[in-house]
């Protein structure tokens, strides 16, 4: 039963009652709230908490009490600690993973969760009104995709809340919050955005000596850096199942540093490297690009600026025999040739210096797509698939990188009948 603050429990003979209550007043007689739930927990100490009614208060004291019995006990004062400090410790616990990844979420912290209303409140306090307020003030500020990937942090940051015992759920999952968090864009595209044909057009526009690229990428489906960082050593020419590239490295920014690192995702416990056929579709341009530009060592740092050294024979380089700088090679190599090809529209500079129509679905990343619906419409299944591309879900695969197949309809009736067929 909740104790009764204000009033003495067992009164002396002759003691005077308060006239409100008619009852032997304590020294906390009319100040603070009345009513004290009690209860022990799991370690058997006695914990308290004041309420204004008595009912709040027998209330709370069956909800711990049950709590205690049933294994899902919480102390309510565990969910004190502010979210900023909650998300600066979830932070740290990222800092020797990939040091570029841990920059990237560092910033989204201290700019978009820390400072804000939600990173100001203790954990106990944040419901789906509150992240419903951060996410109207952030929209302001943030493109959806940037908003997206600060969102997935604040998740991680009440997963450790409750993870620790701090909180029951993650506010961050109620259904209202879910129904408002940015979307990824529509769940991945319909129609492929280069066909077979645009990449044959881009590639008798490069300049030959980035050609092969657009083979690396439509039939190896390597990233952009990753195809910046292929050297010949990732090549097993007598694989027993044939030719297969090792991709281990791939050359990115570390703000306008170049530096080596591992495929994307991956750190020192899990370098998320994988191994792709080389058909001799791709082999054959392949030698014939290293035959006219035979590869070169190029020494960068690796994980970061201030990482060591390592030197690597690049298939792919500047001709001044330098990793390619992917933002260099977007403006001035590719998109002139998607131009030239008549896939995009050159413009007059403007006051940001843009010379072409906006080309973000045509860039090098669409010869991924392609691979990847050439390898479904193929019969290849999609863990194979995503195991070639280097998705950790076969889920992302199939909503992000497989496009409508041409001529599906006609397939779908093909397999009916054939399993009718079959049958009888």
């Amino acid at each position: 039963m909740p104790y009764d603050r204000w009033h003495k429990s067992r009164p002396k003979d002759g003691e005077s009652t308060c006239k409100e209550h008619g009852k032997v007043p304590t020294r906390d007689h009319g100040t603070g709230k009345r009513w004290q739930a009690r209860w022990r927990n799991r370690e058997d100490v006695q914990q308290t908490e004041l309420f204004r009614t008595e009912v709040e208060a027998r209330r709370h004291e069956t909800k711990m009490r049950s709590g205690v019995d049933d294994g899902s006990y919480i102390n309510p004062r565990a969910g004190e600690v502010r979210v900023s400090e909650l998300a600066l410790t979830w932070l740290k616990g990222h800092e020797h993973k990939n040091p570029r990844t841990y920059r990237r979420h560092k910033e989204r912290i201290l700019l978009h969760v820390v400072p804000t209303a939600v990173g100001k409140m203790r954990v106990k306090d944040v419901n789906a009104s509150s992240l419903l307020d951060w996410l109207h003030d952030r929209r302001r500020l943030l493109e959806s995709s940037t908003l997206r990937l600060v969102f997935d942090n604040l998740r991680a940051v009440f997963d450790l809340a409750v993870d620790d015992s701090l909180i029951h759920k993650n506010p961050r999952l109620a259904k209202s919050v879910q129904d408002a968090k940015p979307k990824r864009g529509g769940g991945g595209r319909a129609d492929l955005t280069l066909t077979w044909e645009d990449t044959e057009k881009i590639r008798a526009e490069l300049p030959d000596r980035y050609k092969a690229l657009v083979d690396c990428g439509r039939g190896l489906g390597l990233r952009q850096g990753e195809i910046f960082g292929l050297s010949p050593e990732d090549i097993d020419w007598a694989h027993p199942d044939g030719a297969m590239v090792h991709v281990q490295r791939q050359v990115v920014h570390d703000g306008s540093f170049l530096v080596y690192a591992l495929p994307k995702g991956g750190d020192d416990e899990d370098p998320k490297d994988r191994w792709v056929e080389l058909t001799d579709d791709v082999a054959i341009p392949l030698r014939e690009h290293m035959e006219k530009y035979p590869p070169v060592e190029v020494t960068r740092p690796w994980g970061s600026k201030g990482g060591s050294p390592v030197t690597a024979r690049l298939i792919f380089y500047t001709r001044e025999k330098t990793a390619i700088q992917s933002n260099w090679f977007n403006s001035y190599r590719w998109k002139p040739a998607l131009a030239s090809a008549g896939l995009i529209k050159p413009l007059e500079p403007d006051a940001k210096g843009r010379r072409w129509e906006k080309s973000r679905d045509v860039m090098m990343h669409a010869l991924r797509h392609l691979y990847a619906s050439m390898m479904i419409n193929g019969g290849v299944d999609v863990y194979t698939l995503a195991d070639r591309l280097g998705h950790a879900d076969p889920a992302f695969t199939l909503r992000k990188y497989v496009h409508r197949v041409v001529g599906a309809g006609s397939k779908v009736r093909i397999a009916v009948r054939s399993a009718y067929t079959g049958a009888a």
